[in-house]
């Protein structure tokens, strides 16, 4: 009877310890940093189309390895706040380019990262794109984009998002920004 006890007690203290030291080995938990991003640059225009891209880093800040499965964006645009357009978006990691606005699962150990680019379209529903997101600007509507992703790691999977802000202020100085850079543009190709 004793030998039992013994070995129960022995087989506690196992389960335990085996417990405590998977509990300490942690997992893996990715930021999104969206305080890091870069500015939304004009991609391309057209007379109803606007493309704009910007560049998010993440890391996995955890002490495991572990596996974004799953990644995409969802911009936040109602049409009682603004009617003008409509939007698409979708994301890519920097990397592994890709246009289908499917995410392509990676590993990332701990203490790394990478970068995914953010694309965001906008179509006039109505006349010209500079005149639609002009409007924009005009009654100050800032879009918010939800970067949604699903990670597993050593815990079952989860999904979190990070939020970050596209203003009306950041759509207009990039379209500016565009229209200077064409316009010196001809001016060189004149010169020559």
């Amino acid at each position: 009877m004793e030998f039992l006890m013994v070995l129960v007690v022995l087989m506690v203290v196992v389960v335990i310890a085996v417990w405590l030291f998977i509990a300490r080995q942690g997992d893996a938990e990715f930021e999104f940093l969206v305080g890091e991003r870069s500015d939304f640059i004009l991609d391309s225009q057209t007379d109803k189309t606007a493309t704009f891209s910007c560049k998010v880093p993440f890391i996995n800040k955890g002490s495991q390895g572990g596996t974004i499965m799953d990644a995409y964006p969802r911009h936040l645009l109602p049409y009682e706040q603004f009617d003008g357009v409509e939007v698409n978006s979708r994301m890519e990691l920097s990397t592994a380019p890709r246009t289908d606005n499917y995410f392509e699962s990676v590993i990332f150990l701990k203490g790394t990262g990478g970068v995914v680019i953010i694309t965001v379209t906008f179509t006039a529903k109505e006349g010209g794109i500079q005149e639609a997101l002009g409007q924009m600007a005009e009654l100050t509507v800032d879009m918010p984009i939800d970067i949604v992703y699903q990670i597993v790691a050593r815990a079952p999977w989860y999904i979190d998002k990070a939020r970050m802000v596209m203003t009306c202020d950041e759509i207009m100085k990039a379209m500016q920004a565009k229209s200077t850079a064409q316009l010196e543009d001809s001016r060189c190709q004149k010169l020559n």
